[in-house]
């Protein structure tokens, strides 16, 4: 969906300090290189093969002791990789290209912590020195994924401030690289940020929607009927999306509805935002009247990032993509069905997805099938996890 360099329709973009344009400017030339380099592409896969623990399972649901299922559903179980679920697909994949350039560091942000586990390990894999931002209530509720930064090596730096503000972490990162760009590399989370991060992470997480498209000819002979994923930044929609772009294929995201349609009290960026400049590229942002970013709210902190995309914007204002509003109690009820009717404890994010997809189920007979990508565990979710338990 990359009509020109940068641009998708009207996002994308470079809306950063003139000093940083040479450096992006290098890693775009490094990115395209590394991109039809065969070699490359071997060393990815078997990173990804070894380290990451390539391919996920696509698991069917045949059942359901509620009877809420109607179309075939099935998980796309990222959360079974070796770390950090879906984002360390793209970690691998930066972490690579950051070596490729000849970085010995690379600087990330991080708000439920998959994305500050996954780059963790794979620069300790590396052999890279890896700084983390976190907002300081997002340290404080994520101390299990923060020892396992701290076990992998990273150095974990605290930004005050609100939790909810998972934008601050980044920008702090951002920050960070600016001041050491000759020899450090930002590792993006989600497809945001100036070209051509979103383009990278677009080509590292298509690996996800490749392996379903095989594994659903495998099982069921064809393609999905529907793709869903939650909607944070958009790393695991992107990858589960990018290989049906051009099939007929239904594309799906889950967003955050929070608690509540007023400002501040969800984190809906497609269906709420406006178009904006959010991390030095044009996207749909949340933001009030005077054009001022509002923080986003949800139960998943890894939800709370105030913007989207720049592709998932382009999708979504194009019609490809469609979006379904999840509250709060929605997700802790799908988290619970997967609980006691499957046996599966995922993400507070992965949960919003999967009670889109369930209730897509329910209104579609058995012909169609339904691909929910489970983005990661939920083993930072441990305080809702104890809420169930009562």
């Amino acid at each position: 969906m990359l009509e020109t360099p940068g641009r998708y329709g009207a996002f994308g973009g470079q809306y950063v300090a003139p000093s940083l344009l040479p450096v992006l400017d290098r890693l775009e030339r490094t990115f395209l290189a590394v991109a039809a380099d065969r070699a490359f592409e071997r060393e990815l896969d078997l990173l990804l093969a070894h380290h990451v623990g390539r391919p996920t399972p696509l698991m069917p649901i045949h059942r359901s002791k509620s009877g809420r299922l109607g179309a075939h559903l099935y998980l796309k179980r990222e959360d079974l990789t070796n770390c950090g679920g879906n984002y360390s697909n793209s970690a691998a994949g930066q972490c690579l290209v950051a070596r490729r350039l000849g970085y010995k560091n690379v600087v990330t942000d991080t708000g439920s912590g998959d994305q500050g586990v996954a780059t963790a390990s794979v620069a300790a894999k590396l052999g890279l020195t890896c700084t983390i931002y976190m907002a300081e209530p997002h340290r404080r509720s994520q101390d299990a994924m923060v020892r396992r930064m701290i076990a992998f090596g990273a150095d974990i730096r605290t930004v005050p401030g609100d939790g909810t503000m998972l934008h601050h972490a980044m920008s702090a990162a951002i920050q960070h690289w600016m001041g050491a760009a000759d020899s450090c590399m930002y590792v993006a989370g989600g497809p945001v940020g100036p070209h051509p991060y979103p383009a990278m992470v677009h080509l590292f997480q298509g690996v996800i929607g490749n392996e379903v498209a095989d594994q659903c000819n495998a099982a069921i002979g064809s393609l999905p009927s529907i793709a869903v994923a939650a909607l944070g930044g958009g790393s695991s929609a992107i990858g589960l999306f990018a290989r049906f772009l051009n099939e007929p294929v239904k594309l799906v995201v889950a967003e955050a509805g929070g608690s509540g349609s007023d400002f501040g009290r969800h984190s809906a960026s497609l269906s709420c935002g406006q178009p904006g400049i959010l991390h030095g590229a044009q996207t749909l942002v949340l933001q009030d009247s005077d054009g001022q970013v509002t923080k986003g709210s949800s139960i998943a902190s890894g939800l709370t990032y105030p913007g989207v995309g720049p592709e998932l914007a382009h999708l979504y204002t194009s019609g490809r993509v469609e979006a379904d509003v999840v509250t709060n109690d929605e997700a802790i009820k799908a988290l619970r069905y997967l609980a006691e009717d499957e046996g599966i404890i995922v993400s507070l994010e992965a949960a919003h997805a999967v009670a889109a997809a369930c209730s897509l189920s329910q209104a579609l007979p058995k012909t169609y099938s339904i691909v929910c990508v489970i983005n990661s565990a939920g083993s930072q979710d441990n305080q809702h996890l104890a809420a169930l338990s009562r």
